[in-house]
């Protein structure tokens, strides 16, 4: 998320300058930050709630992304179906590997903790 967030401050308006769409990239770099802070500290609760936020704001982005016709997505959906079908795979299969590797470590751990 930290890469995202850092590399949107590269996507400029078309006179160079920024927009409210970088305000929000502020706001997920302060709640990404602060749930950071509290996962170290051990607040879970507060930590859940960071990260929840800007989960959902991501969501929003996305969905606003997919709204308007002129943009990338809905430009692949309309014109290049073969590149979105195979980035749409390349999503799922990130997302498949990432689940697959946090239960091997929670049943890792939790194999640790019988002992």
């Amino acid at each position: 998320m930290y890469v995202v967030v850092l590399t949107s401050f590269g996507i400029r308006t078309i006179d160079g300058g920024f927009n409210w769409l970088h305000a929000l990239s502020v706001l997920t770099f302060c709640t990404l930050t602060a749930g950071l802070l509290a996962i170290r500290k051990g607040n879970i609760k507060a930590h859940r709630g960071f990260m929840t936020g800007s989960y959902f704001g991501l969501l929003g982005a996305f969905v606003g992304v997919l709204s308007v016709p002129s943009r990338r997505i809905p430009q692949l959906a309309i014109h290049e179906l073969p590149i979105l079908g195979l980035l749409i795979l390349i999503l799922l299969g990130t997302a498949a590997l990432t689940i697959t590797g946090i239960v091997q470590i929670r049943k890792a751990s939790s194999i640790r903790s019988d002992r």
